[in-house]
């Protein structure tokens, strides 16, 4: 049987929960049935990506060559198994790129996807209160200049790595995203590029009942966060 560990919504909580099933905690659910169902998904926080894991050091807890078997494994994820996020061996874009590649998306010299609010503003009438309306007397081809400038400037681009979790995972091989912080993306300077939304993938960790004696150990579900976009913030 496959159990599954539901997407917590911070960082902290999965870490917690994670924890907790691997030291075979109840965490506020039934203890014959641990299934950790909020119907949640992994909100849009300041601690993705996700940190390393202190592992138990005893190789006796790892899982065995024939519990590595890729048939079975794929069989098990079924179509959950994301081929653009997760890989079982060694990516040979994490050897030529070992420190991540910076994913950019532009269309015509701007970032692809729908404009920002405040970029459509931008260059309009300014009001100050109800009485004050101050004009810019900008013509409509430099407002557009304007505001493809400032789109670009503010724009957030990932930054995609590829992780090694440890042979406790399968596929220990994933894709994670983090938001680039070489410069600050306002003007004036002040804010930073933070992450907007996250999406779940979902992987098998190798789970032991009892890690001081029977070690009866089996993969079960868990889901772990993964930043899909990110966006100028303070």
């Amino acid at each position: 049987m496959i159990i599954k560990v539901e997407s917590a919504s911070s960082n902290k909580q999965y870490l917690d929960r994670l924890r907790a099933v691997d030291a075979h905690i109840p965490d506020n659910d039934n203890i014959n049935d641990i299934n950790f169902h909020t119907g949640s998904r992994p909100s849009p926080s300041d601690e993705l990506p996700i940190p390393p894991l202190h592992e138990n050091p005893d190789r006796a807890f790892d899982p065995s060559p024939q519990d590595l078997d890729y048939k079975a494994n794929r069989k098990m994820l079924g179509k959950k198994f994301d081929r653009n996020f997760m890989q079982v061996v060694k990516p040979l874009e994490h050897i030529f790129h070992p420190d991540g590649m910076l994913n950019i998306r532009f269309r015509k010299g701007r970032p692809k996807g729908r404009r920002p609010e405040f970029i459509k503003d931008f260059g309009h009438k300014i009001s100050f209160g109800d009485d004050i309306v101050k004009k810019l007397g900008v013509d409509k081809r430099t407002k557009k200049l304007m505001q493809k400038y400032l789109w670009n400037y503010t724009y957030c681009p990932l930054i995609y790595k590829w992780k090694d979790l440890g042979i406790r995972f399968w596929p220990r091989w994933i894709k994670e995203g983090s938001c680039y912080k070489g410069r600050s993306c306002s003007i004036p300077p002040g804010m930073q590029c933070k992450t907007k939304s996250s999406k779940p993938i979902t992987l098998l960790r190798w789970h032991c009942k009892d890690w001081n004696t029977d070690r009866k150990c089996s993969w079960i579900e868990i889901q772990y966060p993964i930043i899909t976009e990110c966006a100028c913030s303070c």
